[in-house]
């Protein structure tokens, strides 16, 4: 049985065709971000598990190099279809349906997994760490980010448009994301856990361009839950929580904060 949420792995699904391409600098660049403090080198193996449309599988592919091999699952049917025919022209890259919490691959297969942004919908954390860890050969380590932080103006304008759907909008328990503490106590069984920040600045030319990027992603949930004939009331109100949000350039900058581990098998 999937690991993920059913209806995640759904949300995603219906998203992937707009997925991380409405002209928004977000998941490629956390996803480069990722591998380069994992420091894939050519001609390592990776294992990409809950890969979407490739942010962090391509810019692994690039690191290994034409000597290395990357593998990226992903429950999403579409994610996989459309990520299997961007790369079809890379030799050293595959791309299937697969379980992020459960990956089905013989021990010691892989130097590096890597997990952009998608350990904290897995409900049995431990479960898939001690999975990573059989995976990995000696000396190969775990790689994943997590969120610290949203933008305060990004959190009141999704609040403003789940007040429309009738179901407000709540903040998740951090839980074990919630501290670099509680993240190197879950990863007790490693030999040596690196953890590191870095924030990300996003850019859209107006409300509407911020609320096709919330709908090509997990935001896709509440957005489709808004009635369309409270669109418009529910677009100002977001509008009107992002205004503070406008540079001198006239767009909305939103900043991202990004935690990352690099875990050593």
């Amino acid at each position: 049985m999937p690991s993920e949420v059913p209806g995640v792995v759904g949300t995603f699904d219906q998203a992937a065709a707009s997925y991380d391409s409405v002209g928004v600098d977000f998941f490629t660049p956390m996803g480069s971000e990722l591998v380069r403090r994992a420091a894939v080198r050519p001609g390592e193996h990776v294992l990409d598990v809950g890969c979407g449309r490739g942010a962090v599988l391509l810019s692994a592919a690039a690191a290994a190099g034409p000597t290395g091999r990357v593998v990226g699952i992903d429950l999403a049917p579409a994610m996989v279809e459309l990520t299997r025919a961007a790369t079809a022209s890379l030799p050293g890259v595959s791309v299937r349906v697969g379980d992020a919490g459960a990956p089905d691959f013989p021990p010691g297969s892989f130097d590096v997994v890597t997990a952009g942004l998608v350990l904290f919908f897995l409900p049995d954390l431990p479960a898939a760490l001690a999975a990573y860890r059989r995976l990995l050969r000696p000396g190969g380590r775990l790689a994943f980010s997590s969120f610290v932080a949203f933008d305060p103006r990004y959190e009141r304008a999704m609040k403003a448009l789940a007040a429309h759907t009738g179901t407000p909008r709540r903040d998740p328990a951090p839980g074990v994301f919630g501290s670099e503490e509680s993240l190197r106590a879950a990863l007790g069984a490693f030999s040596a856990v690196r953890v590191t920040e870095f924030t990300q600045v996003s850019r859209f030319a107006d409300v509407g361009h911020w609320l096709t990027w919330v709908a090509s992603h997990g935001g896709r949930a509440v957005v489709a839950k808004v009635p369309p004939d409270r669109l418009a009331a529910a677009t100002a109100d977001a509008a009107a929580e992002l205004a503070a949000a406008r540079a001198d350039d006239g767009a909305i900058h939103l900043t991202t904060t990004i935690r990352v581990v690099v875990a050593d098998r």
